[in-house]
């Protein structure tokens, strides 16, 4: 983990921030670099995620960007308010994206073997909005690895049909990659999308297709 912070700094520097640059004062890829690792390591809340980095220790905050205050001994630390704050005003997508590169980037070869993605769209289990709308997200997912590369927000005015293009431009390179997705996604437009990016797919076609039809 310690030889892939640089390359996870570089990746959480890419989101815009929320924030107006006067009066800052943690900066923001530190606060999202300290959250990903709280997570990483286990964190299930907020509150988790703000006790481990009240008891990270130093050489892990110092690598994280963490620097001294200079008017005190200590090392300034983002608080747990501040940073449900902060989570509650940045962009959403522009930090799945972020997260995703990363993973992208420290994923090792297939030896070979064909690559393989899973497109799903799942309503988050306890997680709603302001209005009471429940958020729904539409990811692709390394077949063997488990990773998230890419992730969406699936809008109240849009639908996860809508979402697939979008989802993939997020992931550099698509060559030779096996995409699979669900009946929802049997559509000839997201066909000639994957094959224009030099991609596979293995889709559904149930009943309801038009006979003769070909993808």
């Amino acid at each position: 983990m310690p030889e892939e912070i640089p390359i996870l700094l570089v990746r959480l520097g890419e989101v815009p921030g929320p924030r107006d640059p006067c009066g800052v004062r943690h900066a923001l890829v530190v606060v999202l670099a300290l959250t990903a690792c709280a997570v990483l390591a286990g964190a299930a809340s907020l509150l988790a995620v703000g006790e481990w980095i009240a008891d990270a220790p130093s050489s892990v905050l110092e690598r994280l960007g963490v620097r001294p205050d200079p008017l005190c001994p200590k090392r300034s630390l983002p608080a747990e308010t501040t940073v449900r704050r902060l989570l509650g005003r940045i962009e959403g997508d522009a930090l799945d994206q972020a997260a995703g590169r990363w993973l992208a980037d420290r994923r090792t070869g297939t030896d070979g073997r064909l690559r393989g993605l899973a497109v799903d769209g799942k309503s988050l289990r306890g997680a709603a909005r302001a209005e009471g709308r429940k958020i729904h997200l539409l990811a692709a997912c390394d077949h063997v690895r488990g990773l998230i590369l890419a992730q969406l927000d699936v809008g109240e005015k849009t639908n996860e049909i809508i979402c697939f293009q979008p989802l993939p431009e997020t992931i550099a390179d698509l060559a030779g990659v096996v995409v699979t997705s669900d009946a929802m996604h049997t559509q000839r437009e997201h066909a000639q999308y994957l094959l224009g990016r030099h991609a596979h797919y293995i889709v559904i076609a149930k009943g309801n297709q038009k006979k003769g039809a070909s993808l």
